[in-house]
């Protein structure tokens, strides 16, 4: 027992070593950023996964399309078109522009948009960080700010209208915030357009650790100042109304009634489109281009007033996934074979995407890509690991059961080699001795090398015929040996099949005696016992060196029954434990004869014994 406990530990130790060491490897590639762009390539796949859903209907764009271009004319518009747009958007309870009127124009155009701007008195204009070198080579910050006419025009708001992208220029967040302009946080367009409807002060913007509160709302940030936008769908999830259809009147004031309305440019010709997770390479066949900058910026709106950011789980939340990722693969894997673990691999990936999935739906970003990694190369690993090991205890199996069984009873055998573990389990089989007869007192003053000649002669015959009958040869005796029917491979037939081998090793043993006769040598008999239980049968010793054997009292009475040859003047003895158990229709049960009863050393009541009496 003590030694299955140090196997069964050193298996649990592998199953614990192997994942410890592919998390190591993995944390070190993910230090690395490589799994950065597959990450976010699973997070865009949910949002496609899920397809566009409505926005609802208080975030409304206004689009300067293709249409309203042919219609009023090329860009830039008369700025007196603008102040037209806003009178017909006064129900509006905010309206944003993103565009940045950073120069004058003419200036009754400028004064009419100006006019427009005061009466309305819930417009927000956009500005744009612009960066360039000084003369010392340093990069330069600098916030072109709309016309000063539009500034003190009335201007309910301001934001910066610039969007970062990710590595991959996909756009999933939004910076809400900048600290290094002014003194206090100055908001981005979006977030302006949201202060300036909900009546909140920019001032009310504080930053705390990795939340940006903004009056009674609180906003998951990162270190940046990114939020993680929510996205209701790709290019047109908003509601969105022609720039032009809005001045011909053909859609009622009555429709912006409190409505946040966002203008902005949404031709190609802007340059001011951008990928985003709905986004998707084949746009031909998928139909998802490119968003204009003004719905991103809606996105942004409709995040803030429903409360709905993603953020990301915490880092030590990933690691501890990734590690848990491989842990259970490696104990769920290991010594189950290269199908059943592939197919508890896919399980647990099966399992890991829903986590992430349902995770995701409740707006946690949970990373996927380095557990799905690091679940198909525990799979992996362990599964080789487990093929080298057990192609290695096969041939340490194979190497000492080829010393005991004929090939091809090995070969059987090596079909399943678990049966063959240190320990040991209880079985029926039958064990046999076999003893030379007279043996003392032939070999003196014989030479050695006579002696151990015809001695090899004897053992080899008699091996062959108990290997033909299945058998194993367990242990050889001086001029004897120990087999076993029935073990490791067992046969039902394992009493008969011992018969039958000590009935042919006496025929053998007489073809010998004619042969050493012809060469003037002195005849050799063979006495064979055969007894039938239940013993213990296994491997008994170390792992480093075992010997498959039996032990039980069959075994001694086994031994004790050869010698009972001698009593009864005849060279097969079976024992009636054995004989009790051969099937009603077995044909040698008329081929033994009963010799009678027996004490032996060891056993309290008599032992009834057999022989073969039609050899």
């Amino acid at each position: 027992m003590h030694v299955n406990k140090k196997r069964t530990l050193g298996s649990f130790n592998r199953k614990l070593l192997i994942p410890l060491i592919l998390f190591v490897l993995i944390q070190l590639i993910v230090s690395f950023g490589v799994f950065s762009r597959p990450e976010m390539n699973i997070y865009d796949a949910w949002f496609r996964l899920k397809g566009q859903h409505i926005p609802g209907d208080q975030v409304v764009v206004v689009a300067i399309d293709e249409a309203s271009i042919n219609k009023i004319g090329p860009l830039a518009w008369p700025r007196s078109v603008h102040a037209k747009l806003l009178e017909k958007l006064q129900e509006a309870k905010v309206v944003g522009f993103d565009m940045v009127f950073d120069s004058p124009s003419n200036a009754a155009e400028d004064q009419a948009f100006a006019a427009a701007i005061n009466r309305h008195g819930k417009v927000v204009m956009a500005g744009s960080f612009a960066y360039k070198k000084d003369e010392h080579g340093n990069v330069e910050q600098r916030l072109l700010l709309p016309h000063q006419d539009f500034m003190s025009a009335g201007l309910a708001g301001l934001g910066f209208a610039n969007t970062p992208t990710d590595p991959d220029q996909v756009i999933r967040r939004v910076t809400l915030v900048d600290v290094n302009t002014f003194d206090i946080p100055f908001p981005s367009f979006g977030l302006a357009v949201a202060l300036v409807a909900q009546g909140i002060d920019p001032r009310d913007i504080k930053l705390a650790n990795d939340q940006l509160k903004v009056g009674k709302n609180t906003i998951p940030i990162d270190d940046s100042n990114l939020a993680l936008l929510n996205f209701w769908g790709p290019r047109g999830a908003f509601t969105t109304i022609s720039y032009a259809d809005v001045l011909e009147g053909k859609v009622p004031a009555t429709f912006f009634k409190d409505k946040f309305v966002l203008v902005g440019d949404t031709t190609a010709m802007g340059h001011d489109e951008w990928p985003t997770p709905f986004t998707t390479t084949n746009m031909v066949l998928s139909g998802s281009l490119p968003t204009p900058g003004v719905e991103i910026h809606a996105s942004t709106v409709n995040s803030f007033i429903t409360g709905s950011w993603f953020r990301q789980i915490p880092q030590f939340v990933n690691i501890i996934f990734v590690l848990l990722a491989g842990l259970t693969t490696s104990f769920l894997v290991s010594g189950r074979g290269p199908w059943k673990g592939l197919l508890g691999t896919l399980f647990l990936v099966a399992v890991a995407v829903a986590v992430v999935f349902l995770s995701w739906q409740a707006h946690w970003w949970v990373n996927l890509a380095a557990p799905i990694v690091i679940i198909f190369l525990t799979y992996a690993v362990t599964t080789a690991t487990d093929f080298v090991q057990a192609e290695m205890a096969r041939r340490k199996t194979k190497a000492m059961f080829s010393r005991y069984l004929s090939p091809d009873v090995v070969n059987e055998l090596m079909q399943s080699p678990d049966q063959v573990s240190l320990g040991g389990k209880r079985q029926e089989l039958t064990i046999m001795f076999c003893d030379i007869r007279g043996f003392t007192a032939y070999s003196e003053g014989k030479a050695p090398e006579e002696v151990v000649s015809r001695l090899n002669e004897y053992l080899t015959a008699i091996t062959h015929i108990i290997f033909r009958h299945g058998g194993m040869l367990d242990k050889y005796l001086g001029d004897g040996l120990m087999a076993i029917f029935g073990a490791p491979v067992f046969y039902e037939d394992h009493i008969e099949r011992a018969i039958r081998a000590s009935v042919e090793i006496q025929a053998a043993i007489s073809k010998l005696n004619e042969k050493w006769a012809a060469q003037g040598a002195q005849a050799l008999n063979v006495g064979v016992g055969i007894n039938s239980g239940s013993v213990l049968v296994g491997n008994v010793g170390s792992p480093e060196r075992m010997d498959y054997t039996v032990i039980g009292e069959d075994v001694n009475l086994a031994s004790r029954v050869e010698g009972l040859t001698k009593n009864f003047g005849t060279l097969i003895v079976i024992s009636e434990r054995s004989v009790q158990k051969l099937p009603d229709t077995c044909e040698l049960k008329s081929t033994l004869e009963f010799l009678g009863h027996a004490e032996v050393k060891g056993f309290t009541h008599p032992i009834g014994v057999f022989t073969v009496v039609d050899q």
